[in-house]
């Protein structure tokens, strides 16, 4: 009786350690998801707004600096960057809603956009509702009562001029292409938001002649127009790009006042339809068009002989030096070859960015042996953004910040918008395939997972390639059929072999050119074995066992619970009836506790199930 009580009291003990070092290992695989890992935000519209190809351009150009700077090493300690992209959809409620999502859930240090004035006024807003401090970088918000009211943000940065900076520049070059013409006439046509309405009050307040009449899209057009099937328009750009929805008045207008200049003032998509419109509606008149905003559309849609104003650009043709011109021509390719997009949208405000929240990082955890809490580094973070110099693209052009505003702006390139031929072949989509799969993948707790999204392609064929890791060669593993539901699809992948994987389309256009995962062992099935073992220590101490008994038993309990911890994490893929279980998402709780009860049920249910097979196969033996 006796040594029966010492022996419990022997087996309580080796489980109590276990115990302590399973939850050890717990808290330890729990802060190692989130050490030395920064997060940042990145707000930008992806759909539903006519920003889309200004905020893809964004975040593309962020995404291309951080994958040159790579993690940020202070001192000992090696540092991962995490970005956090947002779909605001280009409207500011959803942009502050984003805001608080990445400070309060995803405890992000920084904000890299938005990318429109509203969208950042309405998040400065609701930041300043809630007594947060946190850096809001912005590389295209140029209204200028973002820095120039009396109530300036202190979270709020931008790498960019305003709008008085650049429609000044634009009043003088206007001046100096029309001054000499004689008398002149200008219609400023804006956009009904806060964007167009700041740059007709900028533009107006400093231009050379007071011949001007402004009027907003709106204005320009009637709210009852149909398409010729009798349907309303899908939207204000269809029914201005029809050219059948104008204002008598308007029409009037244009024939009456004696208008030699038409200033667009809104987005790129918005003035382009536009000036559709206009060109079918009154075409026996003809006018001198003046855009805001660069791009590949513009450039291809314009008419031949309009002016723009653009943004920000690495002109490479005016680099001062080879080196600078080498480097610059590098880099824009990289971005056409990363983003699948022309050179053109290239936004170097927001590489600009990219780059001074690395260095800003750097100088603020400089001389710390850990990362500090996201608000205190924020806190710091605002204070080395106030003060400190850093890098631009430019050689010759620092930033730095004064009131969040920079003291050296970037140069507005004008562009004369002109075609070398003229091609008369129809104009064809391209169609091009996006992969997104996680860097890594835990090894058999989940297929993989592959995300794409289709542009132009309803169906395609998807491969996976295994990379050796010695020779780095890759071999086509799988293949299948990808069709996709307005244009997505997501495929699953059960990688059973640890390694690196590479993701590709074998017969569409797709990107990035390369998309992989590292399918790698992680610490859930050893917390699994080790719970496994504690339920298995429990179940045989209940019962007086002999030595042999222990070992036959124990490791059925663990092998029990390994199996059982597998079948719950594939379980979850499948259908719901099947009687296996799982307690939630989370991989460490659910192999611990799928491991303590293999371990539990294991000892007698797996050796009394071997003993029977045994018996079956063996029947003129005593097992």
């Amino acid at each position: 009786m006796k040594r029966a009580v010492e022996r419990k009291a022997q087996v309580m003990q080796w489980l109590m350690i276990l115990g302590g070092v399973l939850l050890a290992m717990w808290v330890m695989q729990a802060k190692a998801m989130d050490q030395n890992t920064i997060a940042i935000g990145v707000i930008s519209p992806k759909d539903g707004s006519s920003l889309v190809l200004a905020g893809e351009s964004h975040e593309e150009s962020i995404r291309l600096a951080f994958e040159h700077l790579g993690p940020l090493q202070v001192g000992n300690l090696q540092i991962k960057l995490k970005l956090i992209p947002w779909n605001d959809n280009g409207k500011p409620e959803m942009a502050a809603e984003g805001a608080a999502k990445l400070v309060h859930e995803d405890h992000a240090v920084a904000i890299l956009g938005p990318v429109n004035s509203g969208s950042t006024k309405e998040t400065l807003q609701r930041l300043r509702n809630e007594q947060i401090e946190l850096p809001v970088i912005s590389a295209m918000s140029t209204a200028p009562e973002l820095t120039r009211s009396e109530g300036r943000d202190k979270n709020f940065f931008r790498l960019i001029f305003d709008d008085a900076d650049r429609m000044g520049q634009y009043a003088t070059f206007i001046k100096q292409e029309k001054g000499k013409a004689g008398e002149q006439q200008f219609l400023f046509l804006y956009e009904d938001n806060p964007y167009g309405e700041g740059l007709k009050n900028s533009l107006k307040d400093r231009f050379y002649t007071p011949n001007v009449i402004a009027l907003s899209w709106l204005e320009t057009r009637r709210r009852d127009c149909v398409n010729p099937q009798g349907n309303p328009y899908a939207g204000d750009f269809e029914a201005l790009r029809s050219g059948q929805c104008f204002t008598a008045e308007f029409i009037k207008l244009l024939d009456d006042a004696n208008i030699n200049n038409i200033v667009l003032l809104g987005e790129i998509a918005g003035s382009l339809a536009l000036v559709n419109g206009l060109r079918l509606a009154v075409s026996d008149l003809k006018f001198d068009y003046f855009f805001v905003g660069s791009g590949k559309r513009l450039f291809d849609e314009a008419p031949v002989g309009s002016l723009t104003i653009g943004d920000p650009v690495l002109d490479y043709q005016r680099a001062s030096t080879a080196e600078l011109e080498h480097n610059w021509r590098k880099l824009l390719g990289e971005f056409e070859e990363r983003a699948k997009k022309d050179r053109a949208d290239f936004m170097m405000t927001a590489y600009e960015a990219a780059l001074v929240l690395h260095s800003a990082l750097r100088l603020t955890l400089n001389g710390h042996d850990e990362l500090p809490q996201p608000h205190a580094l924020r806190q710091k973070l605002l204070r080395v953004l106030e003060s400190e110099m850093f890098d631009s693209l430019e050689p010759w052009r620092s930033i730095s910040f004064s009131q969040g505003d920079l003291n050296q702006i970037p140069t507005a390139p004008i562009y004369r918008i002109t075609r070398g031929v003229t091609r008369e072949d129809p104009l064809n989509s391209h169609p091009w395939i996006h992969i997104a799969v996680a860097p890594y993948s835990p090894w058999l707790e989940a297929p993989v997972e592959v995300q794409l999204n289709a542009h132009g392609v309803e169906s395609g064929k998807l491969g996976v390639y295994r990379v050796e890791p010695l020779s780095n060669h890759e071999h086509l593993i799988e293949d299948r059929t990808v069709k996709f539901s307005a244009g997505k699809a997501v495929e699953r992948f059960h990688l059973f072999e640890r390694g690196l994987y590479h993701f590709k389309m074998l017969d569409v256009p797709y990107y990035p050119a390369l998309s992989e995962t590292h399918v790698d062992l992680s610490n859930t099935y050893l917390i699994s074995a080790c719970a496994a073992l504690v339920g298995a220590l429990l179940a045989v101490s209940r019962a007086t066992a002999t030595i042999w008994t222990w070992l036959i038993r124990l490791p059925a309990g663990v092998a029990a619970g390994l199996l059982l911890t597998f079948c719950s994490f594939y379980g979850q893929q499948v259908s719901g009836w099947l009687p296996i279980p799982s307690f939630g998402s989370e991989p460490v709780v659910n192999a611990m506790l799928t491991g303590l009860l293999g371990g539990l049920l294991g000892p007698h249910t797996m050796t009394d199930l071997l003993l029977a097979w045994a018996r079956r196969l063996l029947p003129g033996k005593s097992v």
